[in-house]
């Protein structure tokens, strides 16, 4: 009863929903499925991203969050405040492969248009109305690559989480991107080489 005052009723929402998508991804991820373990980071990106851009959750909300998930699942790995900042990266810099982005504007338009149209609408209100309509995360269906030779399906999935984050923050250029997944997907590249990689920008003299 004492560990729920620690947050609001809209972050509780937020942990159920986390704390379901984390379960069902340790379950499939125990089978050795790379792919379910982007799609649960990408899922719960997409969450946070939703909650977090529009203001509704307010400052501190993915501590109190994270330190709520620790609580709730003694010996959690992987999921500080820090790493649900990089899911919801993961996530923004990826989103043309949510199969659901054209429905998820419309949805965040929605929302943001009853937010304008009610002034007086308190912070619990509008956690309330974004609960209602995002209260799950679909870690099956919403990742989704593009079937073209340009994307490199194989390596996207086989590459951890981490160096994904790694190739984000080091290039912007799709190109570039494709370019440094592929290469540290077939050389086992290590996250430090994989910096270095970035940094001395391989890609800009591959050719």
């Amino acid at each position: 009863m004492g560990q729920e005052k620690h947050i609001s009723a809209g972050l509780r929402h937020a942990v159920e929903a986390i704390k379901e998508a984390i379960l069902q991804g340790q379950y499939e991820a125990a089978k050795g499925v790379n792919r379910i373990q982007l799609a649960v980071y990408f899922g719960i990106g997409k969450y946070i991203s939703q909650h977090t851009r529009k203001g509704v959750w307010g400052t501190g909300a993915l501590e109190a969050i994270s330190d709520q998930l620790r609580r709730e699942l003694p010996g959690l790995r992987g999921f500080s405040a820090t790493a649900l900042r990089n899911m919801r990266k993961f996530y923004e810099n990826w989103n043309e492969l949510d199969c659901n982005s054209a429905s998820t504007l419309a949805e965040l338009k929605n929302i943001e248009n009853q937010i304008a149209a009610n002034s007086t609408s308190t912070l619990a209100d509008i956690s309330s109305v974004i609960t209602d309509e995002l209260q799950t995360i679909d870690i099956y269906h919403t990742l989704q690559v593009p079937l073209t030779k340009e994307f490199p399906i194989e390596d996207f999935f086989r590459l951890p989480f981490t160096h994904h984050i790694r190739i984000i923050e080091g290039t912007k250029d799709l190109g570039a991107r494709y370019y440094y997944i592929h290469r540290a997907a077939e050389e086992h590249l290590s996250e430090k080489d994989l910096i270095k990689l970035t940094r001395d920008d391989a890609y800009g003299h591959c050719e």
